[in-house]
């Protein structure tokens, strides 16, 4: 008996032992796994960090976009930068630029006609103010070197600024352009 009692002694031990070892492969793969959250949330906690400009560009770099120029950094007091691009409607290509900065808001410009004819100006204001009356999310305006902009503002906390908003927006803007280009050109060049 007393063999058997050792046997089973031995076999309590090693069972304890190969327990232990369960415990410590459960525990390190437990640090790891600790370790891995901890990783992703300082990963996580970096995006957070980044300025608005900062997430708009690593989105374009990770969705490969490709149609807008190198941004240009502002040394102004919001710390504006400037993503510039083109868009076409109707079969004109237009200069377009996000504007983030430090603020609440972000705007998408886009430039549509420019020299525009002093004698005009009244009239294309008013224009103008009948487009912005009818939408609500776009801005006409003339400026007064005779350039007509619009104007696209969204409002973004830092927390809450998303890019993905931004180039769904993109679409919206071509699509309004498409929409007025043309009766809004024939206001620019209609002679009194």
């Amino acid at each position: 008996m007393a063999k058997t009692e050792e046997k089973e002694v031995k076999e309590v031990k090693d069972s304890a032992a190969k327990l232990s070892e369960e415990e410590k492969l459960r525990e390190l793969i437990g640090e790891a796994k600790v370790e891995k959250k901890a990783a992703a949330s300082e990963e996580a906690a970096a995006p957070e960090t980044a300025t608005k400009a900062e997430r708009f560009q690593s989105f374009i770099k990770e969705n490969d976009i490709s149609y807008f120029d190198e941004p240009q950094a502002l040394d102004d007091q919001f710390h504006t930068t400037i993503f510039r691009s083109r868009i076409e409607a109707k079969g004109q290509v237009m200069p377009m630029a996000i504007f983030i900065d430090d603020s609440f808001f972000t705007i998408i410009r886009t430039q549509i006609a420019t020299g525009i004819n002093e004698k005009n100006v009244d009239r294309i204001k008013g224009y103008l103010n009948t487009l912005n009356a009818e939408y609500k999310m776009f801005k006409y305006y003339l400026r007064e070197d005779g350039t007509i902009f619009l104007d696209v503002c969204i409002p973004f906390a830092d927390e809450t600024f998303d890019p993905i908003m931004i180039h769904t927006l993109l679409p919206i803007l071509v699509r309004q352009l498409e929409t007025v280009y043309e009766d809004l050109m024939a206001e620019v060049w209609a002679k009194d």
